[in-house]
C-alpha cells in the first residue's frame, strides 16, 4: 500500500515533465526590434519580462508570421493552415464576420482538449462569431448569443475584445455573450455576468474618439463599455486569475492575446510618460508588464518549470515614417521598431513578417540559447501535437501547412531544419516564398484592393528576388542574375498553392479549362465589338479610353469614388446583355443599369465577389441600397471572362467564372434604357458586347 503514493508521485512528475501546460502570448503589431533581447535601445524602452523569457528560454532569430496583418496569422496559429487557403484572401476579418475557423477543423484548443487540457482564450479574438446564414444582410448580432465562437472549437473559457483595440463595439465578450449585456436576445432565466457599477475598467459611453480611426459609428449596445487605458490591465488580470484557478495535475492551455501594441496607443496612466520613445514606447512597456503578470501567476502557483511559454506577435510593427504617428515619433527618437528590416505591418517586406519568438520550458528547453532555424507561427500546432504525442491527420485534411519545430524548441543536436520553405502573404494578397537564402515575391495583389493601397504599395506589386541572408533589408533585387532560382520558386509557389497543403509535396494540379457558357440565343438588338472607340450614342467619361488588343481599356481613375465610365444604350425589357471582360489591375467592375422608370441597379464583379444591388432612388441617401444577391467567386484577373446578365420579369441572373447570382426586385421588370460599364481602382478591358431579346 505504501508504494501507491510513490507511484502516483512518479506518474505525476512524468506527466508534468512530458506534457506541459502551454501558454501562448500573441502580441499585436509587435515588431522584431521592439524588445531589449532583440536589440531595442534600453535608453528608449525596457522590456525586462520579455527579456527574462529569452534569458530563461530560447530566442529565435528567423521566426515569421504567415500574414503581415492579424486575422490571417491568428487563424494560422490556431489551425496550422495558411489563411489564404480560405475565403480571406487579403486584409482582415470585419467586426461582423462569422467564426472563421470551422467547428470541425483541428485546432490548438480542440487538440489539447482531447488530451485532457483545460483551455482558455483571453484577449483580442478577431476570428469572428456566429455562422453566416447566407442572407445578404447577415452580420454578427452582438445583442444575441455569439455562437459558434471560441467555446465551439475547444475552449472552455473566453474573455476577449471582439476584433481590435478601439473597435466599434467598445465591449468585451465573455464566453457566448457580450460581457454585462443588460438587454437583448438573452434566454429567459439566464443571468449574464457584468462589472460592478464602480469598476474602473468600464464606463457608460464609448465614442468615436475611443476608436482606432477616431471616426467609427459606435455599435448601439446596452452593455458596459471598455476604458481603453484599462484594457491591458484587465486582460492581464483575467489571464493571471485563470491560471491561478487551474487545478494542479491537470494541464492547461492559455491562448493569451494582448491588444498592445495595436492602435490606439493607450498606456495606463501610471506608465504613461516613462519611455523616452514617447507614448508608443510606453505602450511597449505596458505589453511587457502584462507578460510579467502572466509569468508571476505561473511562479506564484509553482508551475513555471513545467509550463511551455511561447511569446510572439501576429505581424510586424507599424512603420509609416512619412506619416506623423506615435510610431513615427518613436522611430525618430531612435527606436527601430522592426530592427533594420524593410517595411512593416501590411507589407510583403520582411518587416511585416519577422517577429520576436521566444520559447521557455525550464524542464526541457535550454536557457539562454538562440536558434537560427526558419520557422513559422503556423508550426505551433504541429509542434504541440508532437509534445502530446498526437499524430496529425493527412496533410490534405488538417494542419496543412504546419511543421514540427519541437527539435528546434528543445535545441536537439544535429536535428534537421524545421522546414525547407515557407509562404508569407501581405495584406494586399501578394504571395512570397522563402527557401534557403532566397525570398521570391510574386508581386501580384488581389484585384479588389483600394486605389490608395495600389499607390502606396506600388513597389511591392512586381516580381522580385532577394537573398535575405546577405541582404536582410531587401535592398537589391537579384532576379535578373538568378533566373534559375526565379523559375524554381515560381513553380513551387504554384504547386504548394494549388495543391492545398505544404507540409508534404502535393501532386501537380492540372487546371481544367472553365466550361464555356452555352451559345447566346435570341434576337440581336445591339452589338459593339469595341475594336475602335465607340461613337454616339456611346460616351466615355473620366479617363482617356484606349483601344488595343481588339478591346477597349481605361487608365486608372484619379479617385476611388468615381470610376472611369463607358455609357451606352440598352434597348430591352426582357433579354440578355453579354460581354467579355478582363479585370486586369482594377479593384472592381460595376455594371450600372438605368431604367425608364428613373431607377437603377448595379452588378459588381471583383476577383472574389459577384454582387447585385438595387441603387438608392433620386433624393435618397447613398447608403439606402438594397442587396439582391451575393456570391463568392475566384476570378483570375488576367483571364478574359464572359459576363452574361439575363433579365426576365422582376428577376436578374448574372453568370461569370462558373458562378451564378440571381436577384429579384420590381425595378428589374422595368424597361431598360442605359448601361454603364464602370471601372474602379485600376484598369480593365471590355470587348464583344451583345444584347439580345
Amino acid at each position: 500500500m505504501r508504494f501507491l503514493p510513490l507511484l502516483a508521485l512518479f506518474a505525476s512528475a512524468a506527466f508534468a515533465a512530458d506534457t506541459p501546460n502551454i501558454v501562448i502570448i500573441l502580441a499585436d503589431d509587435y515588431g522584431y526590434g521592439s524588445a531589449g533581447c532583440y536589440g531595442a535601445d534600453g535608453k528608449l524602452v525596457q522590456t525586462p519580462n520579455i527579456d527574462r523569457l529569452a534569458k530563461e528560454g530560447r530566442r529565435f532569430t528567423d521566426a515569421n508570421t504567415t500574414s503581415s496583418v492579424c486575422s490571417p496569422t491568428r487563424y494560422s496559429v490556431m489551425t496550422g493552415r495558411y489563411c489564404w487557403r480560405t475565403s480571406l484572401t487579403h486584409e482582415v476579418l470585419g467586426t461582423f464576420s462569422p467564426l472563421h475557423i470551422e467547428t470541425t477543423r483541428l485546432n490548438m484548443a480542440s487538440l489539447l482538449k482531447k488530451h485532457g487540457y483545460q483551455t482558455a482564450a483571453i484577449g483580442k479574438w478577431h476570428l469572428g462569431y456566429g455562422t453566416d446564414d447566407g442572407s445578404l444582410k447577415w452580420r454578427t448580432d452582438y445583442t444575441a448569443e455569439l455562437s459558434p465562437g471560441p467555446l465551439d472549437i475547444g475552449f472552455d473559457y473566453h474573455f476577449g475584445v471582439p476584433s481590435n483595440h478601439g473597435d466599434l463595439t467598445g465591449v468585451f465578450v465573455e464566453n457566448r455573450f457580450v460581457y454585462g449585456l443588460r438587454s437583448g436576445k438573452i434566454p429567459a432565466g439566464m443571468k449574464l455576468h457584468g462589472p460592478d457599477s464602480d469598476d474602473p475598467n468600464f464606463k457608460a459611453t464609448y465614442g468615436p474618439e475611443d476608436t482606432e480611426g477616431g471616426k467609427a459609428t459606435i455599435l448601439d449596445l446596452d452593455a458596459p463599455r471598455r476604458v481603453n487605458e484599462r484594457v491591458m490591465p484587465l486582460l492581464t488580470t483575467k489571464a493571471a486569475e485563470w491560471i491561478t484557478q487551474q487545478k494542479k495535475g491537470t494541464p492547461f492551455f492559455l491562448y493569451y492575446t494582448p491588444v498592445a501594441v495595436h492602435n490606439p496607443v493607450t498606456p495606463e496612466k501610471d506608465i504613461a510618460g516613462q519611455s523616452k520613445a514617447g507614448p508608443y514606447g510606453d505602450w511597449i512597456l505596458e505589453l511587457d508588464r502584462s507578460v510579467g503578470g502572466v509569468l508571476k501567476a505561473l511562479d506564484d502557483k509553482g508551475i513555471a518549470q513545467d509550463t511551455l511559454v511561447i511569446f510572439t506577435s501576429d505581424n510586424g510593427g507599424v512603420f509609416t515614417p512619412t506619416r506623423d504617428t506615435v510610431q513615427t515619433q518613436a522611430f525618430k527618437a531612435g527606436l527601430k521598431v522592426n530592427a533594420g528590416l524593410r517595411g512593416g505591418k501590411h507589407d510583403v517586406w520582411e518587416g511585416g513578417f519577422k517577429v520576436p519568438f521566444i520559447t521557455r520550458w525550464p524542464a526541457k528547453i535550454p536557457a539562454g540559447t538562440e536558434c537560427n532555424d526558419m520557422i513559422s507561427v503556423a508550426d505551433i500546432l504541429a509542434t504541440t501535437a508532437a509534445i502530446v504525442g498526437e499524430k496529425l491527420p493527412a496533410a490534405a485534411t488538417a494542419a496543412e501547412d504546419s511543421f514540427n519545430a519541437l527539435p528546434a524548441f528543445l535545441g536537439t543536436q544535429d536535428a534537421a531544419p524545421t522546414r525547407d520553405h515557407m509562404f508569407i502573404h501581405s495584406s494586399d494578397g501578394v504571395f512570397a516564398i522563402r527557401k534557403g537564402p532566397w525570398k521570391w515575391i510574386e508581386g501580384i495583389p488581389v484585384s479588389d484592393i483600394k486605389l490608395g493601397a495600389r499607390k502606396a504599395h506600388a513597389t511591392q506589386f512586381k516580381p522580385q528576388l532577394y537573398n535575405v541572408k546577405e541582404d536582410p533589408a531587401e535592398t537589391t533585387d537579384v532576379s535578373a542574375q538568378n533566373p534559375e532560382v526565379v523559375k524554381e520558386l515560381s513553380a513551387l509557389v504554384n504547386r504548394y498553392r494549388d495543391g492545398g497543403y505544404s507540409r508534404e509535396l502535393p501532386p501537380i494540379v492540372e487546371k481544367k479549362p472553365q466550361a464555356a457558357l452555352p451559345a447566346l440565343s435570341g434576337s440581336p438588338v445591339l452589338a459593339q465589338a469595341f475594336k475602335a472607340l465607340p461613337v454616339k450614342p456611346w460616351t466615355l467619361t473620366r479617363g482617356a479610353w484606349q483601344v488595343h488588343d481588339d478591346a477597349i481599356w481605361n487608365p486608372a481613375p484619379k479617385t476611388e469614388e468615381q470610376g472611369a465610365t463607358l455609357t451606352g444604350p440598352l434597348p430591352i425589357t426582357d433579354g440578355t446583355l453579354q460581354y467579355d471582360m478582363k479585370l486586369h489591375t482594377a479593384g472592381r467592375h460595376s455594371l450600372r443599369i438605368h431604367t425608364a422608370g428613373k431607377h437603377s441597379f448595379r452588378l459588381v464583379v471583383s476577383s472574389t465577389v459577384l454582387e447585385i444591388t438595387k441603387n438608392p432612388d433620386q433624393g435618397q441617401d447613398k447608403s439606402q441600397t438594397e442587396p439582391l444577391a451575393r456570391q463568392k467567386i475566384k476570378l483570375n484577373a488576367e483571364d478574359w471572362q464572359t459576363l452574361r446578365i439575363t433579365f426576365k420579369g422582376d428577376q436578374v441572373t448574372a453568370q461569370i467564372a462558373g458562378v451564378t447570382a440571381t436577384g429579384k426586385h420590381p425595378v428589374i421588370a422595368e424597361a431598360k434604357e442605359q448601361v454603364n460599364l464602370i471601372v474602379f481602382d485600376g484598369e480593365s478591358g471590355f470587348k464583344n458586347l451583345q444584347v439580345v431579346k
